[in-house]
């Protein structure tokens, strides 16, 4: 009987966002971030297992659904390493593509897949191979705690910049940012009475890339018009403002 080989994608949207440990992998950080002006970042990866771990190291598109053939231009150096139980790595990611600047954000994914070791299983054994999704942002302004520690232009910028609906029939909350980089969108709460907030979500949300909109399904929740939504933004706590829809 060949062995059974189960894919699994981990949610690190979920996680502390400078470090993760998951499968006994320390990985930080978890946002990959080259800022304007600089060509490279560092991924460390720490073996916190008894045994020996193979990882293979791949940059994709942030959009999945794109079709187009261009190969992200990003250099990953090893892109497969063995790392030794209780011994740490450090992988290069190199922007090989246009210079990072502050006006052009790139989004791209760092996959981590953790292959299982074939000949240490029986035959009729149960493999896991854990995927890990990273987010790698290249340039765009300084719209988070990781650029900037100036938490009042942050906030003032994002109330500005990121506004919501909730749609009653389908649950969802839709983001609109209108910046000129991502979104970030965590702890999300609302207050219907100006003093007692209600969790919507309490961990992370998700994404929303520099001027587009984007949908997230969450529990039913009792959102108006009038509700003051709040959430944490790129590492803020700011007051989303409704869009009037």
């Amino acid at each position: 009987m060949k062995h059974l080989v189960l894919l699994i994608l981990a949610s690190l949207m979920v996680i502390n966002p400078f470090s993760l440990t998951a499968a006994e992998l320390l990985i930080s950080p978890v946002n990959i971030d080259i800022a304007p002006g600089e060509k490279a970042a560092l991924l460390k990866l720490q073996n916190n297992s008894n045994t020996t771990m193979k990882i293979q190291v791949r940059v994709r598109h942030w959009d999945t659904h794109n079709n187009t053939q261009d190969k992200p231009k990003v250099v990953v150096s090893p892109s497969s390493l063995n790392i030794l139980p209780g011994k740490q790595q450090v992988v290069r990611i190199v922007n090989t593509g246009p210079a990072s600047d502050i006006n052009n954000e790139r989004l791209y994914r760092v996959f981590l897949d953790e292959i299982p070791d074939m000949q240490n299983t029986s035959e009729q054994g149960l493999l896991l191979q854990v995927r890990y999704a990273l987010p790698l942002f290249i340039g765009g302004p300084d719209l988070s705690v990781a650029r900037t520690d100036n938490f009042e232009q942050l906030t003032s910028i994002w109330n500005r910049a990121l506004s919501y609906s909730y749609n009653h029939k389908t649950n969802q909350l839709v983001f609109n940012n209108q910046a000129n980089g991502h979104a970030r969108i965590s702890k999300v709460r609302y207050s219907n009475d100006g003093n007692t907030q209600s969790v919507v979500f309490g961990g992370l949300l998700g994404y929303v890339p520099a001027n587009t909109q984007a949908a997230f399904e969450v529990s039913p929740v009792a959102i108006t018009s009038s509700s003051k939504l709040f959430a944490e933004i790129n590492g803020v706590d700011v007051e989303i403002n409704h869009d009037g829809r």
